[in-house]
């Protein structure tokens, strides 16, 4: 799935110079690809708990591969951006199925942390090597990357044939969704969601601007930085299986808003680049502890009957977090200084862990019930 935009990456000016575009129009090819994920997450949840998780996690990869093979012939820039969003709907439904169907076998404890660092670390490493595979397939075509995608439809075939087939149960129109906002702590999960991609991508849209503008970085500077603080966030996300044995997965995420608070702070006032990449580096230890906690913590607090469509809220939450950041960390360096902006961002970590409170006393009650 993360091929849909990291394979496509390098070849991007290619493509601009195959149909034409405008710098303007380049910008389209990634923004009605998220567009369209931050909604088809809760959707494919919903459909999940009512027709089986199999069918729904199944049908979506297959849809991201045809959209993929729409983009190898398409004839013209509109058509283009139709396979580009038939490609983001089946990309927001896909990872936060993943997350579920985890969740559909271990729910809770340290072995749920193994299985969701699993996922992260898989992640970290496909957008790894997405970009350089990219770069060598643009050398054969303009549409040689998009071919990648089409390896979703072999992926689906293997996802049939593990996926257990049982239906669930038949339930009432609307019954997941009434359990789903019934659910106790809900808009507190859905906070700790939002928080954690807010701050990432605002970073990763706007630590080069701080580094190369502000403290005199070379922009390849900032780039190895952040992909040691990516290489760290995979590290830590193996190791939290480890720290799932000590602490619960609201504990986790207290750790990881305490040390963002503090790296946000430090890019804010960052005199050096080395206090910089200091900064970057500990943000990258602790987001990856924050990702795998979260999961955990998603489908602890899910209801069993739609715990799918819980999940799927989740997304729709994080896709949206994804898609704002950059917007709203730009409109406050519109009265701010981008180092002042970094505060703000402090400030809102701080602001969530005492919404984490909330959480971890709903959390307390529930997942010794679920254990017993």
């Amino acid at each position: 799935m993360t091929s849909g935009i990291q394979v496509i990456a390098p070849g991007i000016p290619v493509i601009q110079e195959q149909f034409g575009l405008s710098a303007a129009q380049v910008g389209l090819l990634t923004s009605v690809f998220l567009f369209p994920s931050m909604f088809s997450a809760l959707g494919a949840g919903a459909l999940a708990d009512r027709f089986g998780v199999r069918s729904v996690f199944t049908g979506s990869m297959l849809l991201f591969a045809a959209g993929g093979a729409l983009s190898m012939v398409a004839p013209d820039l509109a058509v283009l951006l139709l396979a580009r969003a038939v490609q983001g709907t089946a990309f927001g439904a896909v990872l936060s199925l993943s997350v579920a169907v985890i969740g559909l076998v271990v729910p809770t404890g340290a072995a749920a942390a193994r299985g969701q660092s699993r996922r992260i670390i898989a992640m970290a490493v496909a957008e790894a090597v997405a970009p350089a595979l990219g770069g060598v397939l643009i050398a054969v075509a303009w549409w040689a990357p998009f071919g990648v995608t089409l390896l979703a439809a072999p992926a689906a075939v293997l996802a049939w044939l593990w996926l257990p087939s049982a239906r669930p149960p038949r339930r009432s129109r609307g019954q997941a969704t009434r359990a789903v906002r019934e659910s106790p702590a809900l808009v507190g999960v859905q906070v700790l969601a939002a928080a954690r991609f807010v701050t990432k991508y605002a970073v990763l849209t706007y630590v080069a601007v701080l580094g190369v503008t502000g403290l005199g970085m070379s922009p390849a500077a900032v780039g190895l930085a952040l992909g040691v603080a990516s290489t760290l966030a995979a590290v830590s996300a193996a190791l939290t299986e480890r720290l799932a044995h000590r602490w619960t997965s609201p504990q986790l995420i207290g750790g990881s808003l305490a040390t963002t608070t503090a790296s946000m702070v430090a890019l804010a006032f960052a005199p050096s680049p080395a206090v910089l990449v200091a900064a970057l580096l500990l943000f990258g230890l602790q987001d990856g502890v924050y990702g795998v906690a979260h999961n955990v913590l998603v489908t602890e607090m899910a209801p069993p009957e739609a715990r799918s469509t819980y999940t799927g809220l989740t997304g729709t939450v994080r896709n949206v977090g994804k898609f704002t950041a950059p917007l709203l960390f730009g409109a406050a360096t519109l009265v701010l200084t981008v180092g002042q902006s970094f505060l703000v961002l402090a400030a809102a970590s701080a602001a969530a862990s005492t919404v984490l409170r909330r959480v971890a006393r709903a959390h307390g009650e529930r997942v010794p019930l679920r254990d017993g």
